[in-house]
């Protein structure tokens, strides 16, 4: 419901609304100004749309033409919807804004006076200050960090809660929120938080008593264990050799149907690139498994003897093992 005292600032708002849409929709748009355009539009659909009782749409129609093309007209007319809104300093904002791009002798000033001179007494003011010679880094106002310069005068805020944030350099943020109303006037002293304390580590029962050394591993265990890991790795190379050796002989009774007078059928073909690469991975699983035993042998003759308990006793798993062109098994487990 509408108080008393707001409805003479409605029926003025009213009373620009229709003047802005007769002023705005008799300047057309100059060719090729799409943001003016744009902003244009925007204006004439959003007071339609609050003529039909839909202010929300209406007012976020208003906003983006303002921020396309200002004019006086929109600034009055975005104005109101803070006033609805309870944005009282967003509208004394938007209200001299827009009085500041007219004429003294339009029409439109007295309105716009009118809720001027009645929204400069509601605003709440707060002023922070900075005490001389204190180290402040920076001041956060509702999550908006401060330029020095705009807090040398009390600052028009919006009534409801506040929260104010003070940095300094070596010091902890110091935080102070408030709640103001509607023309309170009050300042808050942007003292900063406390030192900055470092951490010290807490020294305990445990970090001060002596804890004796593990046992030394077992002499040669490495040795043995490495052995038997290289030497599985081998079998499982000379596995994967003997597969893609049998799948390269195989092939080959096959190429030689398909391949004669040194022309070769697509088969042929594919058979024929498919045996150079099973080559490779032949010639490398050779390598592998030679590499791979000799490894393991060296290692583990090398490795002083030593007993192995029976819960650590070597056991092996095999598992497949799959290479271009075929596959074979590999060897894996605990030794």
């Amino acid at each position: 419901m509408i108080s008393p005292r707001r409805r003479p600032a409605l029926a003025g708002a009213v009373l620009v609304a229709s003047v802005c849409v007769s002023t705005l929709a008799s300047r057309p748009a100059r060719a090729g100004d799409d943001a003016k355009a744009r902003a244009q539009k925007l204006f004439i659909e959003g007071l339609g749309d609050i003529e039909k009782g839909n202010k929300e749409a209406g007012c976020a129609k208003l906003r983006e033409s303002l921020g396309l093309f200002a004019v006086p007209n929109t600034h009055f007319n975005v104005a109101r919807c803070d006033e609805n809104e309870g944005k009282i300093a967003a509208a004394l904002d938007h209200w001299q804004r827009g009085l500041a791009l007219i004429d003294g002798k339009d029409k439109r000033a007295k309105v716009a006076r009118e809720r001027i001179e009645e929204l400069e007494t509601r605003v709440p003011r707060l002023r922070i200050v900075v005490p001389a010679g204190q180290v402040v880094s920076t001041v956060v106002l509702d999550g908006t960090e401060m330029e020095p310069s705009a807090l040398e005068s009390p600052l028009r805020l919006e009534p409801g809660k506040h929260e104010i944030v003070v940095r300094a350099k070596g010091r902890q943020d110091k935080k102070h929120e408030l709640e103001l109303g509607e023309k309170e006037r009050t300042e808050v002293v942007a003292t900063p938080g406390p030192l900055e304390v470092a951490a010290v580590p807490t020294a305990t029962a445990t970090s001060t008593a002596k804890v004796p050394p593990p046992p030394p591993p077992p002499s040669g265990g490495w040795r043995r264990t490495a052995g038997f890991v290289a030497g599985g790795v081998g079998v499982a190379g000379f596995i994967a050799a003997g597969i893609t050796g049998g799948v390269i002989m195989s092939q080959h009774g096959t190429i030689t149907e398909e391949c004669k007078d040194k022309k070769c059928s697509p088969e042929g073909d594919d058979l024929v690139q498919s045996n150079k690469t099973l080559l490779v991975a032949n010639s490398v699983a050779w390598g592998v498994g030679i590499a791979g035993v000799g490894a393991g042998l060296a290692l583990i003759l090398t490795a002083p003897s030593s007993k192995t308990p029976k819960d650590e006793a070597p056991s092996a798993a095999f598992a497949p093992l799959f290479v271009p062109g075929g596959g074979g098994l590999g060897v894996t487990g605990r030794f």
